[in-house]
């Protein structure tokens, strides 16, 4: 049950985060893909998704977490690039590095440390009043020798699951 209420949560934290960042999603959020450079988790523009396979216009690119039911979510790396700034493109299947500078981005929260055995939620969302949002969930385990690995629930394994059991 609890895995199923923390589920729950995850995914209205994605929600909500994506709908804070954007003013209308026509298409609904779109799964980027995670990876691990460097120890530090990167979020992918997939090669091609329901809009194409062309690059995108990077409006905005954070991270936060879900830190309680009645706790609004933390902030960990929030960068918001300016009308204003020139155009800055993410290729398909290019990624950004967690607390990567994008060029003409305002730093609204600069990368914080990620805590172990967390879940959170990042996204990418394009220039644009409409369209869509691309998120991805993600968690930080700490493993035997004591260094923190960059793991992502999946459909068929969750190496995320024992988090908050």
């Amino acid at each position: 049950m609890q895995t199923i209420c923390r589920n729950s949560l995850i995914g209205l934290t994605l929600c909500w985060f994506c709908a804070s960042c954007a003013t209308a999603m026509s298409h609904g959020p779109i799964d980027l893909d995670v990876k691990e450079i460097d120890g530090k988790p990167a979020v992918c523009l997939p090669a091609s998704d329901d809009t194409g396979s062309d690059p995108i216009r990077i409006s905005r690119v954070g991270v936060s977490r879900e830190t309680g039911v009645a706790s609004p979510a933390v902030d960990y790396w929030d960068e918001v690039v300016p009308a204003s700034a020139p155009a800055v493109y993410l290729k398909r299947g290019e990624c950004l590095v967690y607390g990567q500078t994008v060029p003409g981005a305002i730093i609204n929260t600069p990368a914080k440390p990620l805590d172990a055995n967390n879940y959170y939620t990042a996204a990418i969302v394009p220039v644009g009043e409409s369209g869509p949002v691309y998120g991805a969930i993600f968690c930080v385990l700490r493993q035997a020798n004591g260094a923190n690995r960059i793991a992502v629930p999946g459909k068929q394994h969750n190496p995320c699951a024992s988090l908050g059991d």
